[in-house]
């Protein structure tokens, strides 16, 4: 079975989670685990759970302004400077996401494990979107009238017009 599970992520904020010791500081570039969600969930609720993660974008970014307003519009993340701005505009910031999940602990006790996921679903989307421009090409050269005419001729399509799908990996 997979390790892979569906999630909420929330990007780590000290002003929100708290601030970390030196030693680590890694984690203020990791995604937080705000809920998983079970796939049966997932195919009955899925209305429910859309109208779930509109509310937390409005509620987050509400919260951001408010801090924003609080601190005098000073830095409101240690590494990302316009970090305010990335996410009032990101409205898939709160989307349901595939993700695989880690524990990171900060100390040793068990109240300073993190739950932080590795969002995979962009990886998708980089496919998807790679997937789209080959297809978008494959049919530009189906149009071209030189290759409808080889068609009509030879009864296939050129070898210039068979392109490849690739990853560019």
């Amino acid at each position: 079975m997979s390790n892979y599970k569906l999630a909420i992520l929330e990007p780590y904020m000290p002003l929100k989670h708290g601030i970390l010791a030196k030693q680590n500081h890694h984690l203020y570039g990791h995604y937080l685990i705000l809920d998983t969600i079970e796939l049966k969930e997932f195919y009955e609720n899925i209305n429910e759970l859309n109208r779930d993660t509109q509310n937390m974008n409005k509620m987050y970014n509400d919260n951001l302004n408010k801090m924003a307003y609080e601190m005098n519009n000073t830095q409101l993340h240690p590494f990302i400077r316009n970090y305010r701005n990335i996410m009032s505009k990101d409205d898939k910031q709160f989307a349901i996401q595939i993700i695989d999940p880690l524990s990171i602990s900060t100390g040793p006790n068990e109240w300073d494990e993190y739950s932080v996921g590795i969002n995979k679903t962009h990886w998708i989307r980089l496919i998807q979107r790679r997937w789209r421009e080959t297809q978008k090409k494959r049919v530009n050269s189906k149009k071209n009238i030189g290759n409808i005419k080889y068609k009509e001729v030879h009864g296939q399509w050129p070898s210039k017009c068979n392109i490849k799908f690739n990853l560019g990996l």
